[in-house]
């Protein structure tokens, strides 16, 4: 079946946009239909007078919008043939914005779940006890958790915190109530806020690829071929007083997420 757009029907001008930034404005329009399947994978874009007409822009500003959007990954182009937009990946993770797996996954219109999930008590090592500000040999939570997308496992998630966390305040949580708190919410952010009333402000993260071993997917409870490529995400979150109080690492993997930032100059 051809999926190129015979009309420019679906591109309507509609309310008037702002003349600053507009390649940016109408990359975001477009970044929507996108998103919210109104452009799905495979389909040819008009070409760029034709979109330009559609949206009520010049051609320039739609050269540089579709280019932002290539820059993004959401779109290709291939000379002589035309502009269409990208398969879209399972999760769309925006680095420039601290949400949650469980949020990232209700985002993209899916159905978030957990496998296999694991709750312990772990000490302090080195590498914890300076990322969290505790003593070495400190005792820690440790979950662990596959996560789902629809039923598909696109994410192994581990969090770390102190024990002082769930054992202070009126609020206080054993293991066995912090496990059905995470079970009923998914999200260990919303635990945090619902239960424990601490409002995470802010994280700070690294990303880097990685290759699956045997040893790693024992771990993980993951079913994927030794060499599979995953994306490895660290993240220090901190409080309003600016305290780390959540470590966490996560192995995405790769055929169901990509990771974007939207940089601005």
């Amino acid at each position: 079946m051809d999926k190129s757009l015979t009309s420019t029907q679906a591109f309507p001008a509609s309310e008037p946009i702002s003349r600053e930034s507009l390649p940016e404005v109408t990359a975001g329009r477009l970044r929507s239909m996108i998103h919210n399947g109104s452009l799905s994978p495979g389909y040819r874009l008009p070409n760029e007078l034709e979109l330009a007409e559609a949206m009520g822009v010049s051609r320039g500003t739609i050269r540089a919008a579709l280019h932002l959007l290539q820059q993004q990954g959401l779109i290709w182009r291939r000379q002589g043939v035309g502009t269409f937009v990208s398969e879209k990946p399972l999760l769309v993770n925006r680095l420039d914005i601290n949400s949650g797996v469980t949020d990232l996954i209700e985002s993209m219109g899916l159905v978030p779940g957990c496998q296999d999930m694991e709750i312990k008590l772990t000490p302090a090592d080195e590498y914890l006890a300076e990322q969290l500000r505790v003593p070495l040999g400190s005792p820690l939570v440790y979950i662990r958790r596959t996560r789902t997308a629809s039923d598909k496992p696109v994410v192994a998630s581990v969090d770390v915190f102190d024990l002082t966390i769930i054992q202070q305040g009126p609020h206080s949580l054993d293991l066995d109530a912090l496990k059905k708190a995470l079970e009923q919410k998914l999200s260990i952010y919303r635990v945090f806020e619902d239960e424990l009333h601490i409002t995470i402000d802010h994280g700070i993260a690294k990303i880097r690829p990685i290759k699956a071993d045997v040893r790693l997917m024992k771990q993980l409870h993951l079913d994927l071929p030794a060499g599979s490529v995953m994306l490895y995400l660290e993240q220090l979150d901190f409080d309003r007083d600016q305290h780390p109080v959540l470590f966490s690492y996560e192995y995405h993997v790769s055929d169901f997420s990509t990771f974007t930032i939207f940089r601005r100059r």
